[in-house]
C-alpha cells in the first residue's frame, strides 16, 4: 500500500507542478506579450480536479478526513472501535454510491470534447470512479485491520 500511496502522491505533485507552470505561463503570456494560450486555463482546471480526488484517496489512507471525534474519544475502547467501523462502513457506502452514479456520466461524456484541449470530457469525470476505487481499497483494508486486531483501534494510523 505504501507503493500505491507513493504513486498517488507523486502524481499529485506532478499535476500540481504542471498546473503551476501552465498558470504562470498563461499570466506572463497574457500580461507581458498580450496573447494567451487557449488551452491553459482548461488544463489547469482539469489538473485541479484530478488533484482533489486523488488527494481525497490519500486522505482516506491516512484517516484524515474531517470528522468530529470529541465524543467518540470519550467512549470505552470497545464501543469506540464499533463506532469507527460504522464510520468506515458509512464512508464505504457513500463511495460506492459515488462510483455507481458517476460511471454513466463518464460513459456519456467520453463522446464530448473539451473546448480547448479537444480531449474527451470523460477523462476528467473518470477521476471520480478511479479515486473511488482507491478509496474503497483503503477503506476495506482499514476495516479488515479493525476486525483482525483484538481490542485495538487503528483510527488515525496510516495503512
Amino acid at each position: 500500500m505504501k507503493v500505491l500511496e507513493k504513486v498517488l502522491k507523486s502524481l499529485c505533485v506532478v499535476l500540481f507542478v504542471e498546473m503551476a507552470i501552465v498558470t504562470f505561463m498563461q499570466v506572463v503570456s497574457r500580461y507581458i506579450f498580450g496573447a494567451s494560450f487557449f488551452w491553459a486555463e482548461e488544463l489547469a482546471r482539469f489538473s485541479m480536479v484530478w488533484i482533489a480526488f486523488l488527494g481525497a484517496a490519500i486522505a482516506i489512507a491516512h484517516n484524515s478526513h474531517t470528522n468530529i471525534n470529541f465524543f467518540v474519544n470519550l467512549l470505552p475502547k470497545t464501543i469506540k472501535k464499533y463506532v469507527e467501523i460504522a464510520q468506515d462502513l458509512a464512508c464505504l457506502f457513500f463511495v460506492v454510491c459515488v462510483i455507481f452514479y458517476s460511471w454513466p456520466i463518464v460513459s456519456i461524456t467520453m463522446k464530448n470534447l473539451s473546448t480547448g484541449l479537444k480531449i474527451p470530457m470523460g477523462l476528467v469525470y473518470i477521476s471520480l470512479p478511479v479515486s473511488g476505487f482507491i478509496m474503497i481499497l483503503y477503506l476495506l483494508l482499514r476495516l479488515y485491520f479493525k476486525f483482525t486486531t483484538r481490542g485495538k483501534s487503528i483510527g488515525g494510523e496510516q495503512l
